[in-house]
This record gives C-alpha cells, sequence and structure tokens, in this order.
C-alpha cells in the first residue's frame, strides 16, 4: 500500500494522541479531511486509523483509531466496494479499532450482496481475524453470527458451540464482558459437559480479579451447568469458589460428592433425630394409603386417647375420608372406646395452650421459612432476611439476601452459617458471606462443611395461673405440652422448615399475651366449657365466640379468643361426628349434655348439626311479643347454614315422605328418613301451623341483604338474606297460627303463602308404626293412571311422583349402577305400556328441585290421616287440583 501525502500531519497528530485532548485531535482530522474528494477520504481516515493503532494502546489512542475508522465508513461511496471493505475490516479487526456499528452493518451488507452460507462464512472470518489477534470483536457477535447462520441453514447450537469453543481456546473469556458471557453461558456448558479439555479452560477462565463481580457469579453458574463440580478440590471450592451464589453453589457441591462430604462420616454422632429440633421430620403415609389393619389400630388409639386433637383427627377422617374403610369395616364404631371430647376440650384449656403464648407465632406480611436453635441462639428466617435472638435482649437482624429454601440459616455465635439436610439425615453447611447482587453467597470451609446446630429436645413452660411449669417436649416431628398432672395440652407438628412453632428450648423465652385471660383458663368449669361447645354446634363463626367473650370475659386477647373458639368448634366437630358414627353402627348416642341435643326415642337423628341449627333458629321466632302495626327490625344476625335447606323444604317435607313408604326405595332413603325426624323433632316440623313461608320479588334496599330478624304485629318474621329458587325468602311465626296481611318495606310479595305442612311428630310416629306394623301401604297401577288423567301429565311421570325418590325419580340417585330396580310388576307393566307417551314441554322441567314443586305436589299426596294410605291411599283429587291452578298460574 502506497504512503498516505498525509503521512507527515498524520504522524505528528498520532504522536499528540497521549498528550493532546480527544476532541482536538478529532478537529484537526476533520479539518484536513475537508478538502479532499470521497475517495480520498476513506484512504485518509483509514491511514489516521493506521497511525493511532501504531502509536500503541492507550485509550485516546484506542478512542481515535475507532473514530478514524468510523469516518472512513461514513464517506464510503454506496455502492459499497465490498471487497475492500472485507480486506479492511481483517486488518483492522484485530486491532480492535472497529466499532460494534461497523460490523453491525458490515453483517447486513453482506447478507445483501451475497448468498447465505458465502455471507456467513465472510463474517465469521472477520470475528474469528478478532480471536486470532487475542481479542472479542464485539459483544454482539452471538446473536450476529445467529442470524446468518440460520439464513445459511446451520443449526442456532452449532454456531453458538463453534464460538465458544473459540473462546476457549483462546483464552478469551477471563476478559469478556458480562454479555459475552450470558451469551455464551448454555453453549459453553454444552461444549465444557463433552470434552475435558474444554472443561479444563472454562475452570481456568475466571475472571479477571477485582472485576464485575456479577461476571464472576456468571462463570461460577456456568461451571455448575457444565458438571465442574465433580472435576473441582476442595481447596478450589475454599480459595477460588469461595463467595459462590448460594444455588450455584448447591449444584457444585452436589456434583462434587463424597470428594467433599465423605459418605462414611456419621450423620450427626450423638444426636438423637427423634428428639433433634433440627431435624427434618419423616414425611408419614396418608392415611389413605395405610393397610386397614394398622389403620384399626391408629384410629382406636386415638379415639381412646383423651386427646382433642388426635380424637379429630380420627373422627373428621372417618366422616370425611373414611367411607370406603367403613364398608370394609362395618360396625367399627361398636369396637371404639370413645373419649369423652369435651372433657378433652376442658383437659386442654385448664393445662395451657400454646396460643397463650403466641404459638403458633405470626409473620405478618411475610413468610417465615426456617427457625433453627443453636445453643442459646435462635435464627429465625423470614424470606431475605435473619432474626436472631439470644435471649438476653432484643432479636437482631441480618440481611443475607435471596436463597434456596431448603437451606436453613443459624449462628453459631461467631459467623453466621447456612445448613441443608441431605439424604440420611447428613447436613452440609456453608458460610453465609452476605448478598452479592441480593443474591446470598456462600463459602465453603472444610473444617466447619458437616457443622450442626444444637439444641435439647425439651423444654419448659409455665402457664399463667399454673403452679407448677409444664413440660414441653419433641417427638418424631411432634411437640406435646405435657402438664404437671402428665396430661397432654397441647400436639403441634413440627420442622425446622415450619417455623410458626418454635423448638422446645424457646418457648421458655415468650411472654403470655393475655395474663389475665390465662389464669381464667386453669379454673374453667365443665358447665362453662358445655355451654361453649353448644354455641359451636350450628357451624356458626360468630356465636361461640360471643358466648365465649360473654362467659369469660377476662380473655380480652383477640389470638387467644379465637384459638378457644377454633378448639370449641373443633369439639363441637368431634361430638357430631360421633354421634353420626355411633347411630350409623347402631351403638347408642352419647348422653345429651345439652336439651338441644335431644330427640324423640323413637326418631332418633344421624345428622345432630341440622337439629341443633333448626332449634337455635327458631328460638329467634320463638322469642314473640306483641308487637306494633307494622313489622319492626329489631336486629340483623349470622344466617344459620341450614337455611338454605328450611326454604327448600319448608311446606314440602312430603316429597321425602314417599320414598320410605316403598321397599324398592326405602334401602336407599335414609337421608330423607333422617331428615324427616330432624324437622319431627323441633317446632318447625310440628304441623302447628303456627309458620308460614313468603316469597318477596325483591330484597329491598342493599342494606336488607342480610339475616333480619322482625317483630310483627302478631309474632315475628325472619327474613333470609340470598336468592332463592322463586325470589327472596321469609319465614313469619304467629304463636296462635293466626296470621294478617303483611307488608315489608320496599318489598313486593309473590305468590300466596306457604303454609307449614303435613309432617307432624305425631303423624311420623304414627306412619312409622304402621309401616313396622302392616309393611307399606299397597301400590296400585290405577292410582297412577288416574294422576295422569286428572293432572295431564304422563303415566312415567306419575309413577314417579308416586312411587320415586326423594329428587321424584323412579330409580334412587344411589341405587349402584349395574343392580337393577326390584319394582312391583303391576308397574313394570304400566310403565311398559306408557313408553310412547311424552310429557308436554311446559311439564319437562316443573317438579325441578329448585321450583320447590315436587314437594308441594307430594303433600296433597298425602291424606290427613296416615292409616288412610292402606285403605282409601294417596289423594289424588286433591293433588290434580292444586296442579291445576299452579297450571294456571303459569299459564301452561
Amino acid at each position: 500500500m502506497s504512503a498516505s501525502p498525509h503521512a507527515p500531519e498524520l504522524a505528528v497528530l498520532a504522536a499528540g494522541a497521549g498528550t493532546d485532548h480527544p476532541r482536538k485531535l478529532k478537529s484537526a482530522l476533520a479539518k484536513l479531511a475537508g478538502p479532499l474528494s470521497a475517495a480520498d477520504r476513506i484512504s485518509f481516515f483509514e491511514d489516521a486509523c493506521r497511525a493511532f493503532v501504531a502509536v500503541g494502546a492507550s485509550e485516546p489512542a484506542a478512542e481515535l483509531a475507532t473514530w478514524s475508522f468510523t469516518q472512513a465508513r461514513k464517506a464510503d461511496a454506496s455502492p459499497c466496494d465490498v471487497e475492500r471493505l472485507h480486506a479492511t475490516l481483517l486488518e483492522f479487526v484485530p486491532a480492535g479499532a472497529v466499532a460494534p456499528t461497523a460490523l453491525r452493518d458490515y453483517a447486513k451488507t453482506l447478507s445483501g450482496h451475497f448468498p447465505p452460507d458465502e455471507a456467513h462464512a465472510r463474517f465469521r472470518a472477520v470475528i474469528c481475524a478478532g480471536f486470532d489477534a487475542g481479542l472479542i470483536p464485539y459483544a454482539g457477535l452471538f446473536p450476529g453470527l445467529r442470524r446468518l447462520a440460520a439464513a445459511a441453514g446451520i443449526a442456532k447450537h452449532d454456531e453458538e458451540e463453534f464460538l465458544a469453543g473459540r473462546l476457549l481456546r483462546d483464552g478469551l473469556l477471563p476478559g469478556a464482558a458480562q454479555t459475552i458471557w450470558a451469551a455464551a453461558r448454555k453453549a459453553l456448558a454444552t461444549v465444557a459437559g463433552r470434552d475435558e479439555d474444554l472443561m479444563d479452560l472454562l475452570i481456568a477462565s475466571e475472571p479477571d480479579p477485582g472485576g464485575d463481580e456479577k461476571i464472576r457469579q456468571m462463570w461460577l453458574a456456568t461451571l455448575a451447568d457444565a458438571g465442574a463440580g465433580a472435576r473441582l478440590t476442595a481447596d478450589w471450592f475454599a480459595t477460588t469458589g469461595r463467595r459462590c451464589a448460594a444455588d450455584t453453589l448447591s449444584t457444585l457441591v452436589d456434583q462434587a460428592g463424597k470428594r467433599l462430604f465423605p459418605e462414611d462420616a456419621e450423620p450427626g454422632g450423638d444426636i438423637d433425630p427423634d428428639t433433634d429440633p433440627a431435624a427434618i421430620p419423616p414425611r408419614h403415609a396418608r392415611w389413605d394409603d395405610v393397610p386397614d389393619t394398622e389403620m384399626r389400630t391408629l384410629l382406636k388409639a386415638d379415639v381412646r386417647s383423651g386427646h382433642l386433637y388426635r380424637f379429630h383427627r380420627a373422627m373428621s377422617w372417618l366422616a370425611d375420608a373414611g367411607y370406603q374403610f367403613l364398608r370394609r369395616n362395618p360396625g367399627f364404631a361398636r369396637e371404639l372406646e370413645f373419649c369423652d371430647p369435651v372433657e378433652a376440650l376442658l383437659t386442654e384449656l385448664r393445662a395451657g395452650i400454646p396460643e397463650e403464648f403466641g404459638i403458633p407465632v405470626s409473620f405478618p406480611g411475610h413468610a417465615a421459612r426456617s427457625v433453627v436453635q443453636h445453643r442459646e441462639y435462635l435464627t429465625v428466617r423470614t424470606r431475605r432476611e435473619v432474626e436472631v435472638d439470644d435471649g438476653s435482649g432484643p432479636p437482631w437482624t441480618v440481611h443475607l439476601g435471596r436463597f434456596p429454601a431448603e437451606l436453613m440459616p443459624w449462628y453459631d455465635g461467631k459467623a453466621m452459617r447456612v445448613s441443608r439436610v441431605r439424604p440420611g439425615g447428613r447436613w452440609q453447611t456453608f458460610r453465609a458471606e452476605g448478598p452479592v447482587d441480593e443474591e446470598l453467597a456462600l463459602t465453603f470451609e472444610s473444617d466447619a462443611c458437616t457443622a450442626r446446630p444444637e439444641a435439647p429436645g425439651t423444654g419448659e413452660v409455665t402457664f399463667p395461673g399454673a403452679a407448677s411449669p409444664s413440660r414441653v417436649r419433641l417427638h418424631q416431628g411432634q411437640i406435646t405440652v405435657i402438664a404437671p398432672d402428665g396430661s397432654q395440652s397441647a400436639w403441634l407438628d413440627y420442622s425446622p422448615m415450619r417455623p410458626s412453632v418454635p423448638p422446645p428450648a424457646a418457648w421458655g423465652r415468650r411472654s403470655p399475651v393475655d395474663p389475665a385471660g390465662s389464669a381464667a383458663l386453669r379454673t374453667l368449669d365443665r358447665e362453662t366449657a358445655e355451654r361453649i361447645v353448644a354455641a359451636a354446634l350450628p357451624a356458626s363463626r360468630s356465636v361461640p365466640r360471643e358466648e365465649l367473650v360473654r362467659l369469660l370475659p377476662e380473655i380480652t386477647e383477640p389470638s387467644l379468643i379465637a384459638a378457644v373458639t377454633q378448639r370449641t368448634h373443633l369439639t363441637a366437630q368431634c361430638l357430631l361426628h360421633e354421634h353420626w358414627l355411633r347411630m350409623k353402627d347402631g351403638v347408642a348416642p352419647r348422653p345429651p349434655f345439652s336439651p338441644i341435643l335431644e330427640f324423640h326415642p323413637e326418631l332418633p337423628v344421624m345428622g345432630l348439626r341440622d337439629l341443633v341449627s333448626l332449634r337455635l333458629f327458631e328460638k329467634h321466632a320463638l322469642a314473640a311479643a306483641e308487637g306494633p302495626a307494622e313489622p319492626q327490625l329489631l336486629h340483623t344476625v349470622e344466617q344459620p347454614h341450614v337455611a338454605d335447606r328450611l326454604i327448600e323444604d319448608f311446606g314440602g317435607l312430603a316429597r321425602h315422605v314417599i320414598p320410605v313408604l316403598w321397599p324398592w326405595q326405602r334401602p336407599y332413603a335414609a337421608w330423607s328418613l333422617d331428615k324427616l325426624n330432624i324437622w319431627a323433632n323441633t317446632g318447625w316440623g310440628d304441623g302447628s301451623g303456627r309458620y308460614r313461608l313468603l316469597w318477596f320479588k325483591q330484597p329491598g334496599p342493599p342494606s336488607t341483604l342480610k339475616f333480619q330478624v322482625w317483630r310483627t304485629r302478631n309474632g315475628r318474621l325472619l327474613s333470609f338474606s340470598g336468592w332463592h329458587r322463586r325470589g327472596f325468602a321469609a319465614v313469619e311465626y304467629s304463636p296462635d297460627g293466626r296470621f294478617v296481611p303483611i307488608r315489608l318495606p320496599e318489598r313486593a310479595l309473590v305468590g300466596a303463602p306457604v303454609p307449614q305442612g303435613w309432617l307432624s311428630q305425631e303423624r311420623l310416629l304414627r306412619l312409622e308404626r304402621l309401616l313396622a306394623e302392616n309393611g307399606p301401604p299397597l301400590v296400585r297401577a290405577e292410582t297412577a293412571r288416574e294422576l295422569a288423567a286428572q293432572t295431564g301429565l304422563t303415566t312415567s311421570k306419575a309413577v314417579d311422583l308416586l312411587y320415586g325418590d326423594e329428587d321424584g325419580n323412579l330409580r334412587p340417585r344411589t341405587l349402584p349402577s349395574g343392580k337393577d330396580l326390584e319394582l312391583p310388576p303391576e308397574i313394570a307393566d304400566l310403565l311398559e305400556a306408557a313408553k310412547g307417551e311424552k310429557l308436554h314441554r311446559n311439564h319437562r322441567s316443573a317438579f325441578r328441585r329448585d321450583t320447590g314443586r315436587l314437594g308441594l305436589f307430594r303433600e296433597r299426596l298425602m291424606p290427613d290421616d296416615p292409616a288412610d294410605l292402606w285403605t282409601t291411599g294417596f289423594d289424588v283429587a286433591g293433588a290434580a287440583a292444586w296442579w291445576r291452578e299452579e297450571c294456571e298460574r303459569e299459564g301452561w
């Protein structure tokens, strides 16, 4: 190449790169290039670039070289001389004088001038020229080459792995930018993972000391991706691999295996894993997976334990999930020794409950993830921070940053440690170095790599009002609190990974949340406990809490009130589940401790909760007094859970009577029979006519969307919240059964009031006795024909109404699939003959459950005297007359 005519001037300017400001030199260069033609300017600036490259690698010289090359490209005329440009790049890229924009522009230029494979080859040659010179041409080389490679049909991963191999072999990674590490990470891990020489090069590619810590962490993460831990020594982990991000170090340590943590080391020495607060308790098999023989033993032990938690665990499982178990073990209740759940509650509250000391511990706003005690130091992890308490003063907080949930931090008195428990109970412990870019950095230390916290598995705590301390004991992942008399007052699942429950030795450090309330629990009597439990029987959330506050005003702390209320709910559930199981298996029920639990001996009840709910619900109506001329709102209360069923069945309980009559329905009608018995044991089913159901078109103003109690002129009215099948419902009560027209503010009545219905205790008892003495009533096919003729319904629908289940279906919904329904021959023949009949379209959904018509229709079928069912039969004429009125009202 011939010498530049401006060589002397360029030499002078280049010599001034070490002293003059780059802006001054750029101005001088621009002035010299001003008079030149475009072609001469290209040559001029390329010569200037050479001159600055020649004077050395100072920062001003490098800046001026790159600027000069860029000016040459700006002067390059269109169309571009691609061959000349390629040669120029091959010259200047190794010198580091080409800006990234020039290389990106060149990649675009190649795509427009050459076939894809040649364009790719030319650009790769330029990039490799930089590699050959020991530098990375620009940070965006990975996406730049990937685009050209894709156009040439070269797989993305092949191109990336080629570049990763060059970076490793040419030793370019120690000084590489973070962008290069990020782009190359996957490919570096891949090529190093399959080539031992490249793996050694990757291990040796530690970024330059004193550089960006993020790049160093990326290198360590790439080593983990490549599986390099299997080749790293303990010395490397303690030196070069120090301050490594926690998740990365965990991976590398796993790869290193027994070379760091020998398998023959004893996992825990003399520490008993059953009582070690730092041990992760084993997972117990789900009860659904336990063999029946073992399950029977577990259930029997829990039921007779006298401990509320265990009794509730057994009863709730049997009631909710033990259906198949009970089918395989008929009469199981006859083998059980039931403890007294009220006595279990009383024992627990008198002895002391953990909530009196704020246990389980609440962590508002964020969840704690581990709790570890080492000697006197208690360390609780809450997301990115740990709180350390040595019991001598306020706890202190240490910020650690993000790290995996499996790691448990703990303070050893000198340094913060982080441990994890591996299979077999082996501990791996690291030194916590603090956060690096909000990621916790850890260091492996050979002399402390198996260190573990040491704390006792027992402790003591003295409950307010108690004469002596209780013992807190940990065994196999469960903490029990043992009162001085030996009774157990708590049964809590414990794990260092579920830190709402502190280890036993830390309980004594906590202060009571409500000393006066706790002291009141020590003297709680049986009568008070029974009254609180009775309030919890209807599944109400607010009523038992209100009763507790009324009976034990000394308890003022909301969390303690909630804890006692929750235990009364557990006790109530135990009583209900136990009663169901006893009745199911023919075991005599527990003697009732409250009148609301009593029932007629000939009308036994399985669903005790509905019985209690209906009775307590009835109290709102029975508290009647002479009222004003217009209804007056007294108060709003929590709506009982039984409200929907009361509305659904009011005035229509006969839909449950008919399935009880027939042999092909009764074996599957236990629910209907129990519902009849429940209602007959309350005023709602006494047949007195003192109640009626009203329907309103709208609920009134928004403030009335609650369960309301009203005083009326001669009684009370209970207005329900929520939409029900025909509108918004209310039940009115009149002590003498006389009602007067009623209006509620901003509400319009819909239809005629629904009277109380056929059911009464006397009628149900008489019906049951008649069935026992005479068997079922006579089945008459003619009755179905007559009903169909008088109503316009099909014969099969008439059969459903007369002989079907509680939903009006001839085949009970609980009849096992594949089992035939054993109907009387005359009914089977009648249905066969009526197969061609089609139900009128208006009648197809007329008896859908949410309409209530099935119950109202069957009410009209029932004669006043149950004995008439065995003589004159159903009142077909009465039911047909009601149906015609209903059709006329609906416009059918």
